[in-house]
C-alpha cells in the first residue's frame, strides 16, 4: 500500500471514530442538561480517535458547545496518547480536557458526517 492510501485509511478511521464517541456525547448532553444546575461538570465521553479508549472528562455544558460548535474540533482526555498529530492539532489545553481540531481529509470527512451540519 503507498503512503497515501495508508493517510487516507487513518484519516477515515479517526473521522470516523471521534465522530462516534461524539454521537454518544450528543445523547448525554441531554442527560448532563439535566443536572447541571446541581452538577456544573457534566461528564463527557473523550473524543480520541482510539476506538478502545472509555475515558471521562469533565466540561460544562457551555464548553461543550463551543467545542461542538466546529464540527471539527473534539473534546479528548488531557494526555498526548489521546491525540493523532497525523490528522490533527492541539487547539487549546486545560487541566480537565484538551481540544484537537481535525486537519486535513480528516477534516473534510468530520464535516461531512456532522450530523448538526445544513
Amino acid at each position: 500500500m503507498d503512503t497515501q492510501t495508508v493517510d487516507r485509511e487513518r484519516a477515515g478511521r479517526g473521522a470516523r471514530s471521534q465522530s462516534l464517541f461524539r454521537d454518544v456525547n450528543e445523547r448525554v448532553k441531554a442527560i448532563n442538561e439535566s443536572f447541571s444546575i446541581v452538577v456544573p461538570l457534566g461528564d463527557w465521553v473523550c473524543e480520541c480517535s482510539n476506538q478502545a479508549c472509555s475515558d471521562r472528562i469533565g466540561l460544562t455544558l457551555d464548553e461543550y458547545e463551543a467545542i461542538r460548535s466546529d464540527a471539527t474540533r473534539f473534546c479528548v482526555a488531557p494526555d498526548g496518547s489521546h491525540v493523532d498529530l497525523a490528522i490533527e492539532d492541539v487547539v487549546s489545553e486545560n487541566d480537565r480536557f484538551w481540544v484537537v481540531q481535525k486537519k486535513g481529509l480528516a477534516a473534510e470527512l468530520t464535516r461531512a458526517v456532522d450530523p448538526r451540519a445544513s
